[in-house]
């Protein structure tokens, strides 16, 4: 999965599979070179640490569907992608067991829309979504084969099943939502004078730390290097040499010898899974670690600049799609809501988890 590209403009798997992330169902187009965030992926290690007659409990029902904690806990591991076993990551946090829970509440009340609808979904359909991904990522079938496994999914068919279900979901929410949608050119330019009074656009400095995934990695030994990745940004964290020391020591891609340095980077240039972190962090802050199609990462901030618009009409563009963006989030939450009042939601509550 190499492709001859720097890892680091790799960006986000989850990003790049196109799988609707957590709260944000099936936002509007992105713009070109844009992958549209979402999840997947399943570990092993959260489960050991719940009680096993806890584990097919009846958290919640939609309708006649009942929802279990063994499937919120796959919906936790799902959403994140491989978790370092043997460490406190591994369990999941009272907010992730919710938010897995209000995924699935959300899933199953779409799913029920869209047979009501009788919207449906083909074999070519999800031959095109998935050939759609290679092309824009520009993988090959292997490259794909281990995209899908470092999210988890056991075999093909598993992440066409998947894949089917989203694209179900996306026909409901492109009816019952995105056609409402209605952003203006007085919009765009109100948002563009806000964010561009100068005519000029925040860049950062980035360094990184990345741990590769081997062409052959199979769960454990994403485990195994989510695992290293994790140890090394604690040890980097704590400040005890410099972080241009620990990236030449364990950063494994051409970045080494030069301290872990990729670079100045604007907004569209890195995958949304690490663009978002960079431009958060603050100078010489270090980031958690950051999963990409091709490994893991660790970012720090050396500096920040203005540089001049090089491209003014994709500034607007990117404005467009993220003022549609949080239209549509919003008009998603008010729709959901009202699913569930006419759906027949039951929550019955988490092991463990108070009620919020």
């Amino acid at each position: 999965m190499r492709n001859g590209r720097s890892v680091v403009l790799a960006g986000g798997l989850v990003l790049a599979l196109g799988i609707p992330a957590r709260g944000q169902e099936s936002p509007p187009e992105p713009p070109a070179g844009k992958a549209v965030a979402s999840p997947l992926g399943q570990g092993s290690s959260a489960a050991a640490a719940i009680p096993a007659g806890e584990i097919d409990r009846v958290v919640a029902s939609v309708g006649a569907e009942a929802i279990t904690f063994r499937e919120v806990l796959d919906r936790v591991r799902m959403s994140g992608g491989p978790r370092p076993t043997g460490s406190e990551a591994a369990v999941p946090t009272p907010a992730e067991l919710r938010a897995a829970l209000d995924d699935l509440v959300a899933e199953r009340l779409l799913l029920a829309e869209a047979r009501r609808l009788s919207l449906t979904v083909s074999d070519a359909d999800v031959d095109r979504q998935i050939e759609q991904i290679r092309s824009q990522n520009q993988w090959s079938e292997s490259d794909f084969a281990q995209a899908i496994r470092m999210l988890g999914f056991p075999t093909m068919e598993a992440y066409r099943a998947h894949a089917r279900m989203e694209l179900l979901k996306t026909q409901v929410l492109r009816v019952k939502v995105g056609s409402k949608v209605h952003i203006t050119d007085r919009e765009v330019d109100e948002e563009f004078q806000r964010r561009h009074p100068d005519n000029a656009e925040d860049e950062v400095h980035l360094a990184h730390i990345v741990f590769l995934v081997p062409e052959d990695a199979d769960l454990p030994a994403l485990e195994a290097l989510a695992r290293k990745a994790d140890e090394v940004q604690k040890e980097v964290a704590t400040g005890s040499a410099p972080f241009e020391e620990y990236a030449r020591r364990y950063s494994q891609d051409g970045s080494a010898p030069r301290g872990g340095d990729v670079g100045w980077f604007t907004r569209g240039k890195l995958q949304l899974a690490l663009e978002n972190v960079a431009f958060a962090l603050e100078v010489g802050e270090v980031s958690p670690v950051v999963q990409s199609a091709l490994g893991f990462h660790i970012l720090k901030v050396l500096e920040r600049r203005r540089a001049p618009l090089a491209d003014p009409e994709e500034a607007r563009r990117r404005i467009r799609f993220d003022l549609s963006e949080a239209a549509f989030s919003r008009l998603y939450r008010e729709y959901l809501e009202g699913l569930k009042t006419t759906g027949r939601v039951i929550l019955r509550g988490l092991p463990g988890v108070p009620e919020s």
